[in-house]
């Protein structure tokens, strides 16, 4: 027997199929620009934890020229970026995170590529701390006292050779804390390239 449709059930099908793709593209465009992919409010509504540090961790994100020590505006056409992420216990209480890996926190680079207009953002992995380098598949702990901080860098190399890899544009330097109790927590800064 042959199923047939009527336009209004046609209709309504095809707007669900263009409202759940926006939703995708929306969705990538957030996690383009550094923020979680769901917002909080819906987050709350579907009773999702939003990856965050535990109460009582602080942290310092920042990009900096190692040859100066001074943090960077923008990225440069050539030389060295240190990347650094302190995480430090600001209760009155000793703090342990596991690590499901050797790995505690991983750097990366993503270009953000916009599309229609500005519309939406899609982004394009550039540079990872984690490439070409071993990690242990052991898990691991870090203990941290009252006071006590950790300090996680990576150094980013620009040079001629990756120059035309790294176009000019607007980019996002992600660092991503990947414990057992804070989920994939990542904070990001955004950052251009220059003509």
């Amino acid at each position: 027997m042959r199923r047939t449709t009527t336009p209004l059930k046609f209709g309504l099908t095809l707007v669900l199929l263009v409202s759940l793709v926006l939703l995708a593209l929306a969705g990538i465009t957030r996690y383009t620009v550094g923020e979680p992919l769901l917002p909080d409010w819906l987050a709350k509504a579907v009773h999702h934890r939003q990856p965050s540090l535990p109460p009582g961790m602080t942290y310092d994100f920042s990009i900096i020229d190692p040859a100066t020590n001074h943090p960077l505006a923008t990225l440069p056409e050539v030389g060295n970026v240190e990347l650094r992420l302190a995480v430090t216990n600001d209760s009155a209480l000793p703090m342990t995170m596991r690590f499901r890996t050797g790995q505690q926190c991983e750097f990366i680079v993503r270009q953000a590529l916009y599309v229609v207009d500005g519309l939406f953002a899609v982004p394009i992995e550039k540079w990872r701390s984690s490439y070409f380098h071993v990690v242990s598949q052991k898990p691991t702990t870090l203990v941290l006292q009252p006071g006590q901080t950790k300090v996680y860098t990576a150094l980013f190399t620009l040079n001629a050779l990756n120059a035309d890899q790294m176009a000019p544009g607007e980019y996002r330097v992600v660092a991503v804390v990947d414990a057992y109790s804070t989920g994939r927590w990542e904070t990001s800064i955004p950052m251009e390239k220059p003509l």
